[in-house]
């Protein structure tokens, strides 16, 4: 097991909210799978999409789909998860780099892992690509 540094505190898992646009189809995102691992991943993101509005990268693991753990799920229960509500999914991911650090150090990425853990980013409303000058995701909390 690792031990935490200060400058460790940078990795966390994001809890990216996305919403639909009237301008948009969809969220921006494919899923992606790798063969022998049980996981998905975020696969292309489309630019000046909802997902990247909220913060989502190619190659982000998806932990869980709207508060429930999808680590072992299957792909199409994954997608059952995500199309839940047409207008808006809650997806919770790891990209690579945090993944490691935090099985390095013996903590399980989960819906219910601690808040200070996980930096949420929520998707806005409206096309800020097209409404706004600004292209980065909105920020709250941690």
């Amino acid at each position: 097991m690792l031990v935490a540094t200060a400058a460790d505190q940078d990795y966390k898992a994001r809890h990216c909210v996305l919403c639909t646009w009237p301008n948009f189809i969809g969220y921006g995102f494919n899923l992606h799978a790798e063969r022998g691992k049980p996981a998905q991943f975020i696969g292309k993101v489309d630019a000046e999409s909802p997902a990247e509005a909220a913060g989502l990268q190619e190659g982000d693991r998806i932990v869980a789909v709207n508060g429930v753990d999808v680590e072992d799920a299957a792909h199409q229960d994954v997608v059952r998860h995500i199309r839940s509500d047409p207008s808006k999914v809650k997806l919770l991911v790891v990209d690579a780099v945090a993944d490691v650090w935090f099985r390095d150090c013996g903590v399980k990425v989960s819906a219910s892992m601690a808040e200070s853990a996980v930096q949420r980013m929520v998707c806005p409303s409206a096309n800020i690509y097209t409404s706004l000058p600004s292209t980065a995701p909105v920020q709250t909390g941690n």
